[in-house]
């Protein structure tokens, strides 16, 4: 008894230095959170209520040392029974205040708002205390058979401790159970009805008798014990207390089976919590919308009821119960819930990491005009990233399936190898067989490394144009500006003219007659250009400014000066035509006007020999010609303009 009040003076020793750094420190340095009107998240919150616990977890390292240095410093006997039981008096108030600690990070009974599992504040507290007094009752049961057997017990009196600590256990398990039924039985319905929507018949039967079960399961944990106790050839390896946790270790895996099987069934678009429509679905989207929810509440059903059946068989082979072929197939099971679930997370990683830098690669959204030219189509360029990396996720998850399949069929005891020999031979087969094919993959392949081209770009490769709408392994897919998607093959695109790397320099003639005041209309071509630089809403689109090149030519009835500017790629439309528009209206104002096309025919006033006929006749056909003339500049104006949305003078600089 003495020992013992000296174990105990050490354990206050380590809670007195504990509560004095509480006091001196931490009160000091460390405030307590305010999560009163928090919105947190699933990780916000766990990291918060890790931030609430920190001073105890703190706490709790001092008062372990402080305990253990004491007990070495005032030790006054070497006795190796003291230290065996105060070293286990000392774990095992850690271990439970370790426990407790945890179960306030899970249950956050003082703080709805951290609360990771969705309870209520009383089921929060009850399953607080459950957790901190069965892990408790635990681990000092544990710790007493352990001292005992150090200290001299025979192996049948710790058998004997052993069983009366489980049948303990089991009997308090028991009234809790008969106690609580029809609480438990209320919180199953009330699942269902969140779960499914409609009760089922079997949950109600398994909400009415489910006290029943539990205690039949009881029974059979305590006479299983009995019989690997009475058996001094049998060591435990722990079946009893992992047998004894099933329901809360079937509750970890339901949810992790449930999340795999609605992840995978929303990946697979084949049901999904919430759709976010722009316009109003259409009866044939909700028949197929219902038709993939009652398929995945099936799915769920059939992986919950595998999973219990994979339960009843892992307790089984924990109590050496071998049944057969069930047990390996609740092993396979097991593999493949493992596996799938592994993929998944991967694949969630890798899959929100892509689509954030994704979003990030965007271009910002501007408002619409009705003024804005869409000669090219209008899309918006995009950056390499959302180029790249949509391609870079099929190749990922094309890769991680075929690696699933491949660890799944092995887990079921199929031998791969020959699988394995037999696509390689396949893939060998295809690459001198489909040539072609490889030839667009390698071509695609090094187009993007050479980062040639990208979403949203204005191409064109050989007798075809378009902006770049889609990119596959095999195609790439260009939108022509008049709305035609055209599909070609990487390996056929040949020299590509990238419309969107650098300016696009634009020149356009102006046909003024003979006497025009060419130094005035330069000077009003360069100040127009130096206001047009100043527009808010095409000024920075400029690399160039507007202006003059002078004289380019004088024909027969016109004088031609041509004007220049250099502007970002697809924004020299709306910039060539404001020009036209400022030009016209300045030179207006100044009376300087255009030149019209004419052909000037001399006629005699006087025909000897009465020739007026004859000269009546000349001027006829000369109109004839005329009227042909215009016709045929019509029809080359229009061809050119069909052709280019300009000509190739226009947009790339003559």
């Amino acid at each position: 008894m003495l020992n013992v009040l000296w174990v105990g003076l050490y354990i206050l020793i380590g809670l007195a230095v504990e509560g004095l750094f509480k006091k001196m420190v931490l009160t000091r340095y460390l405030t307590e959170p305010d999560f009163s009107d928090a919105d947190l998240g699933a990780t916000d919150k766990f990291l918060a209520a890790l931030t609430q616990v920190l001073p105890t977890v703190i706490g709790l390292v001092f008062f372990f040392g402080a305990a253990y240095f004491s007990y070495m410093v005032f030790i006054w006997t070497n006795s190796s029974f003291l230290q065996l039981f105060f070293l286990a008096t000392l774990i095992c108030v850690t271990s439970v205040r370790s426990i407790s600690i945890l179960s306030h990070i899970v249950f956050s009974p003082e703080y709805p708002q951290l609360r990771i599992i969705p309870l209520q504040d009383d089921p929060a507290r009850t399953g607080h205390r459950l957790v901190v007094w069965t892990f408790g009752y635990i681990i000092v049961a544990l710790m007493f058979a352990v001292v005992a057997r150090r200290l001299g017990a025979v192996q049948e009196t710790v058998r004997l401790l052993q069983l009366l600590f489980a049948t303990l256990l089991l009997v308090a398990t028991a009234f809790g159970v008969i106690s609580r039924r029809k609480k438990v039985g209320e919180m199953i319905v009330e699942a269902g009805l969140h779960d499914n929507q409609s009760l089922t018949w079997g949950r109600k039967q398994f909400a009415a008798v489910w006290h029943i079960l539990a205690l039949f399961y009881l029974l059979t944990l305590w006479i299983l014990l009995l019989e690997d106790l009475a058996d001094p050839n049998v060591k435990g390896g722990g079946a009893f207390i992992l047998s004894f946790f099933v329901v809360p270790i079937w509750m970890v895996a339901d949810r992790l089976i449930q999340w795999v099987v609605k992840y995978s069934m929303s990946t697979l678009k084949i049901h999904q919590d919430s759709y976010h429509d722009k316009t109003e679905p259409t009866e044939l989207d909700l028949l197929e919308r219902e038709k993939g929810r009652h398929l995945f509440f099936k799915v769920k059903g059939i992986a919950r009821i595998s999973l219990v059946g994979t339960l009843i068989v892992w307790v089984a082979n924990l109590w050496h119960i071998r049944i057969p072929f069930f047990s390996q197939l609740a092993a396979v099971l097991l593999d493949s819930i493992i596996i799938l679930t592994l993929a998944l997370f991967f694949w969630r990683f890798i899959s929100s990491w892509i689509e954030r830098k994704i979003e990030e690669s965007m271009p910002e959204e501007v408002e619409e005009d009705d003024q804005q030219d869409d000669e090219w189509g209008g899309a918006a360029s995009r950056g390499r990233a959302y180029t790249l990396l949509p391609m870079v996720r099929k190749f990922i998850g094309t890769i991680l399936g075929v690696m699933v399949i491949m660890t799944l069929l092995s887990s079921m005891g199929v031998n791969i190898g020959p699988l394995l020999a037999g696509a390689g031979v396949i893939g060998l087969a295809i690459g001198f067989g489909a040539q072609k094919l490889v030839a667009d993959i390698f071509s695609g392949f090094f187009y993007l490394l050479d980062d040639a081209f990208r979403v949203g770009e204005y191409l064109t490769a050989g007798s075809v144009s378009g902006t770049v709408e889609t990119i596959t392994l095999r195609n790439i897919m260009l939108r022509h500006h008049r709305g035609m998607l055209q599909i070609i093959p990487h390996s056929e695109l040949g020299a590509i003219t990238n419309f969107m790397r650098g300016g696009i320099i634009v020149k356009f003639n102006l046909d003024f007659p003979y006497d025009a005041p060419i130094d005035k209309i330069r000077k009003i071509i360069k100040k127009i250009g130096q206001t047009m630089l100043e527009n808010p809403e095409y000024g920075k689109d400029f690399i160039r400014p507007l202006k003059s090149q002078g004289v380019r030519e004088i024909t027969n009835s016109v004088m031609t000066i041509r004007a220049k500017f250099t502007a970002q790629p697809g924004t020299h439309f709306v910039i060539r035509r404001e020009a036209y528009r400022l030009i016209t209206e300045a030179l207006s104002a100044q009376g300087i006007y255009y030149a019209h096309r004419k052909v000037i025919i001399d006629v005699p006033e006087h025909y000897p020999n009465g020739g007026e006929k004859e000269a009546q006749k000349q001027l006829t056909r000369a109109a004839g010609a005329a009227a042909a003339a215009r016709v045929i500049e019509e029809e080359e104006q229009a061809a050119a303009a069909a052709g280019g949305g300009g000509g190739d003078d226009d947009m790339m600089g003559g």
